[in-house]
C-alpha cells in the first residue's frame, strides 16, 4: 500500500436504530482487520422500501452508538447522492471523492442471503474487499470470508418491537445508553 493510502471499513446500513451489534462489529473489523478507519455510512433511502425514522435521528443515534470510538465516523455521503441508496454507487462516489483510500465493505453474514437483490454486486465486489462478520441464526455464515466469531441475534427489527412495547429494562442490554435515552426522549419508534 502507497504511503498515504488508508485502509477505511465501510459499514452501511439503515441504523433504525444502531444497536450494540453495530458497535461490536465496528470494533471487531478494527482490530482484526488493520482498518485505519471505519466510517459508518446511514442509508438515506433505503432500496428495499424499509420504513425508517428519519436520517437526522438515525445520524444522531449513529453518533450517539458510537461515543468516543478512535477512528470511527459518520459519513453522510447517501444524504449528498440523494434518492435511492446503492452500495456500489456509495463506494464509486466514495472512490471519486477520496481515491488514495482502499475500502472493505464490512458485512454481517445475514446480508450475504440479499446479495442478488443488491445492484451489481459483482462489480461491488471487484472494488471493495469484504468483510463478514458472522450472526447467530443466519446461514450465510458458510460463505468462505465469514468468521467463526458470531454477533448475538439482535436486529433493529426486534429492538424496534421492544421499544414500541417499551421493553426498556430489556433494551439496555441491546442500545447503549445514550441512544436509549434519546430514543425515549424524541418517542421515534412510538406507535
Amino acid at each position: 500500500m502507497d504511503v498515504g493510502r488508508k485502509k477505511i471499513g465501510l459499514f452501511g446500513g439503515s441504523f433504525n436504530p444502531p444497536h450494540i451489534c453495530h458497535t461490536l462489529t465496528t470494533v471487531w473489523a478494527m482490530q482484526t482487520h488493520r482498518l485505519d478507519e471505519v466510517w459508518w455510512v446511514p442509508t438515506y433511502q433505503h432500496a428495499f422500501d424499509k420504513a425508517l425514522a428519519s436520517f437526522e435521528h438515525r445520524i444522531r443515534m449513529c453518533q450517539l452508538a458510537l461515543g468516543h470510538i478512535e477512528g470511527v465516523s459518520i459519513c453522510q455521503i447517501e444524504r449528498d447522492l440523494g434518492g435511492e441508496s446503492r452500495t456500489i454507487d456509495t463506494v464509486q462516489a466514495l472512490n471519486e471523492r477520496y481515491p488514495k483510500h482502499d475500502y472493505s465493505l464490512i458485512v454481517g453474514s445475514d446480508i450475504l442471503g440479499e446479495a442478488d437483490r443488491w445492484k451489481n454486486w459483482d462489480g461491488l465486489m471487484e472494488l471493495v474487499d469484504l468483510i463478514v462478520i458472522g450472526r447467530a441464526g443466519h446461514t450465510g455464515d458458510a460463505h468462505p470470508k465469514s468468521t467463526e466469531f458470531r454477533l448475538p441475534n439482535v436486529s433493529s427489527t426486534r429492538v424496534r418491537e421492544q421499544l414500541r412495547e417499551e421493553n426498556y429494562d430489556d433494551l439496555r442490554f441491546w442500545l447503549s445508553r445514550d441512544v436509549l435515552e434519546y430514543v425515549r426522549l424524541h418517542e421515534i419508534y412510538k406507535p
